[in-house]
């Protein structure tokens, strides 16, 4: 048997293994609990994006409801407290409340702290822009990634990857177009607009259409009234900057969502794929927090059928 200790540093590890390559995830540690839970404080599960958990938090209703919550602290990108608890009455700012409805009603709290991967800025080029830029993105918070002529870009997470062409002619329809294949949504070009005319038609001609080119911006960055190449380093940085946080695209694509139903008994949320305890009634399947409630609800069926969902 694996000792709490021993999980606790697996758990650790397991964090540090994901930040290192870059990966989306959070991590939910139990902070308190009241007698009694399965749980125990200083436990810790790793929650990724797809749903899965590695760790221990607990079990019953404490599982599901931290993968849920870790799940939606990946797509909002801020921790949160959440107290699980048989009394959702006691509200207290800044604890989001989830119903304890097992039957040993104790109540635990959970730290959910979400982990994501650093923005990475592309730059295509050896120009002064893209030096400057080297200087430039990292203080923000970018990774920053030099791409020379030939080279094939890699994104693991597109959708916060954002390139800069500023090749001056020596490789930009190459390098747009290999932006464009990864669905960046952002490719800065720099370049005169009689350049960039030439470019665009020359990836039309390749069979770029227009869809795929309206993420190419052209001239690249915000109109700051600066120039020189760390104007126009400062300006791109800006337009990147602007743009992460109209879109949030900063978040993991498409969290996994879980599917619930509600225990008819307890009213309880109950995870579909994990649930040990299921009754059939009327053609129907039900599912149950614990087996408390499926042989409350197996005595008298009727009593609940009405909660069953349509």
């Amino acid at each position: 048997m694996i000792s709490t200790s021993t999980r606790r540093t697996d758990s650790l590890r397991r964090a540090s293994e994901l930040a290192a390559q870059e990966r989306p995830f959070a991590v939910v540690t139990v902070v308190r609990t009241e007698p009694s839970t399965s749980a125990s404080t200083g436990e810790r599960a790793v929650v990724l994006p797809d749903g899965s958990v590695e760790g221990w938090v607990g079990g019953g209703c404490i599982l599901p409801t931290a993968r849920r919550e870790a799940l939606a602290a990946l797509e909002e990108g801020e921790p949160r407290l959440v107290r699980v608890t048989p009394d959702t009455g006691a509200a207290q700012p800044g604890v989001r409340l989830a119903r304890m409805t097992c039957t040993s009603e104790g109540t635990v709290d959970l730290y959910v702290e979400p982990f994501l991967p650093r923005p990475v800025l592309l730059a295509a080029g050896d120009s002064p822009v893209v030096e400057t830029l080297a200087v430039v993105a990292q203080p923000l918070g970018f990774r920053f990634v030099r791409l020379g002529a030939g080279e094939e870009p890699e994104a693991p997470h597109p959708r916060d990857t954002w390139m800069v062409v500023a090749t001056f002619g020596a490789f930009d329809e190459d390098a747009i177009e290999s932006g464009i294949r990864l669905g960046l949504p952002y490719i800065g070009l720099v370049a005169s607009e009689r350049r960039a005319g030439s470019v665009l038609s020359e990836l039309r001609a390749r069979g770029c259409g227009d869809e795929e080119l309206g993420a190419v911006r052209s001239p690249a960055g915000l109109p700051i009234g600066a120039g020189g190449q760390e104007g126009i380093s400062l300006s791109v940085m800006a337009e990147v900057m602007s743009l992460r946080g109209e879109n949030s695209v900063g978040r993991p694509a498409e969290p996994a969502r879980t599917v619930e139903a509600t225990d008819p008994v307890c009213g309880m949320s109950v995870e579909v794929a994990a649930a040990r305890h299921t009754s059939e009634h009327g053609g129907q399947t039900c599912y149950f927090c614990a087996a408390g409630c499926k042989r409350a609800f197996d005595a008298e069926p009727e009593k609940y059928a009405s909660r069953l969902t349509a």
